[in-house]
């Protein structure tokens, strides 16, 4: 779509940003706010989630807009917000950009779905976020005239906990690696186990990751333990694909250890939001403060193959058969012409 057939209106650029600046805001105060419940914390960051998805979708609808001055307040990066004037705030710029846009929108036959239509959809559910927060009034003073804004349609549950049994999060898992050039699906199964994801990529880039297999444990209160990681390293293994983890709540020290030493891609919601798959997280902060140690890399600190193992062809480290680990990070490569002597049919692969 080009800029003569949907011409944005004057200030678009300085109510977007605004709009997506109180979003991050708003993000970071939850993520860090622990007055607030294990379910009011997880439930607004999934509204939050549920409501900067649609914008996301509408912008790129819509042509680049132009340069503009500064008419409207930013928020200054990093800050925190208070609940009520950022839901307000966030209500205000999608109620101007759904009734400035409708008056020069092209006939709704050129999109899935319209951008004003995708900007409701987030205003539902930003909207939504004043019953989540006991500090928010329930009533929505930009909303008081608006008729078309239909609450009843927004549930902070569906897909989730309970019922939902998990789908929200798999569902989510799905889109992001649509997204980052896979064809991923739900609900499959390997013999008698069900995984949660499986995808694989549309052009393969020759690496191990063209294959995964994800976990998504969508919890309220319990920590992930080592046992549900080494189901999903199981899994991986017995698919020949990379593991993920994606989850919205904690993992025990000794799970997060595991995970870095077996090569576990943990993501969280603000990480299905990322350009591309991230990498596998291979090292942790330290204590001190300019002390110029070595720095910690799981592939040195996991430890080796059994004594017994060690000294024969082919007993390496890796999901996916045809590629061996090299260097300290989390690079691998094809293994190309093996020169190994053992004639076994396991050896090298």
């Amino acid at each position: 779509m080009t800029g003569n057939e949907s011409p944005l209106p004057d200030g678009y650029a300085d109510h977007l940003r605004l709009l997506t600046e109180t979003i991050e805001a708003l993000r970071g105060t939850l993520k860090a706010d622990h007055t607030l419940s294990t379910d009011q914390r997880l439930f607004a960051r999934r509204l939050l989630y549920l409501a900067n998805e649609p914008i996301t979708e509408a912008v790129r609808l819509l042509p680049d807009p132009a340069e503009e001055d500064d008419s409207v307040d930013s928020q200054p990066a990093g800050s925190t917000v208070e609940y009520p004037e950022a839901i307000t705030t966030i209500e205000q710029q999608l109620s101007w950009l759904i009734c400035s846009l409708r008056t020069g929108e092209p006939a709704a036959h050129h999109y899935d779905e319209a951008p004003t239509e995708k900007f409701t959809t987030a205003l539902e559910y930003a909207t939504a976020l004043r019953d989540i927060l006991s500090s928010v009034p329930e009533d929505s003073p930009v909303l008081a005239d608006r008729e078309d804004i239909n609450l009843d349609n927004v549930d902070p549950h569906v897909g989730g906990r309970g019922n939902g049994d998990g789908r929200w999060l798999e569902y989510q898992l799905e889109r992001a690696l649509g997204r980052w050039g896979y064809r991923a699906a739900t609900r499959q199964h390997l013999y008698s186990m069900e995984i949660d994801v499986v995808a694989r990529r549309r052009e393969k880039q020759q690496q191990p990751s063209d294959w995964i297999v994800a976990q998504c444990k969508n919890w309220t209160d319990d920590p992930i333990t080592p046992t549900a990681l080494f189901r999903l390293c199981t899994v991986a293994f017995a698919c020949r694909a990379m593991p993920v983890l994606c989850h919205t709540t904690e993992l025990t020290p000794r799970t997060e250890k595991l995970a870095r030493e077996l090569e576990v891609r943990v993501l969280e919601l603000p990480d299905l939001e990322r350009a591309e798959l991230p990498a596998p997280q291979i090292a942790k902060p330290t204590m001190e403060f300019r002390e110029w140690e070595p720095q910690y890399r799981a592939r040195e600190h996991r430890g080796m193959f059994p004594l017994m193992f060690r000294s024969e062809p082919g007993k390496r480290f890796s999901y996916v058969p045809g590629f061996k680990p090299v260097g300290n990070d989390a690079d691998y490569e094809p293994i190309e012409n093996d020169r190994d002597d053992d004639a076994h049919p396991a050896a090298g692969h």
